[in-house]
């Protein structure tokens, strides 16, 4: 087994014990000395893979972001249809953001994190919303920018209902019918202009 894998291993290993203290216990469970008691290493090695607890947290955070993203660019490569293409991006975002995954990463205060981390939790995140800003920009909409952080913010919004006890197949349905609704209302005034 090569050094690298070996690190890469560990790494992955501290990081579940990570998610699984903040799952079991609350963000504030996570110190260097649990993690070490959970994953049999010693915290001296847990040193040697993260600087802090707060590079675990942002680690975790950067890690959830980077699989989103991807994942949407998977599921939208080659679609044509602009509208097909928010329509997926509607709903694979309230998927993740009402998973238990994300509940887990939710409670982590991107605040308390390292500033580096937090400019690559910042730059993760645009590149998240740009695979919404291209079809909305297609469609005709002319303030695009706003226009998706609404969407954003209802799919969120939508996220927490689900959060709360709502099903989720009603929350999707209603968050894609008044999304698209008010994306083709936005671009059929745009063109009367």
């Amino acid at each position: 087994m090569t050094t690298t894998r070996i690190s890469d291993e560990r790494q992955e290993a501290i990081l579940e014990a990570a998610q699984s203290l903040i799952a079991n216990q609350g963000v504030e469970a996570v110190s260097m000395a649990e993690l070490a008691k959970a994953t049999g290493l010693s915290r001296p090695a847990i040193y040697q893979y993260f600087a802090s607890r707060d590079h675990v947290l942002a680690e975790l955070v950067i890690n959830e972001m980077a699989d989103l993203s991807n994942a949407i660019e998977r599921h939208i490569e080659g679609l044509v249809d602009p509208m097909e293409r928010i329509r997926i991006w509607i709903h694979y975002s309230l998927a993740h953001l009402a998973s238990a995954e994300h509940r887990i990463v939710r409670e982590i205060s991107i605040a308390s994190l390292p500033e580096e981390s937090r400019g690559m939790i910042n730059a993760m995140h645009g590149h998240f919303m740009v695979a919404l800003l291209s079809p909305i920009r297609e469609i005709g909409v002319k303030d695009v920018t706003a226009t998706a952080h609404l969407i954003f913010a209802s799919v969120a919004g939508a996220a927490k209902r689900i959060d709360e006890g709502s099903e989720f197949v009603r929350e999707a349905a209603a968050l894609e019918q008044f999304t698209v609704a008010g994306l083709i209302a936005s671009a059929k005034a745009n063109q009367q202009l």
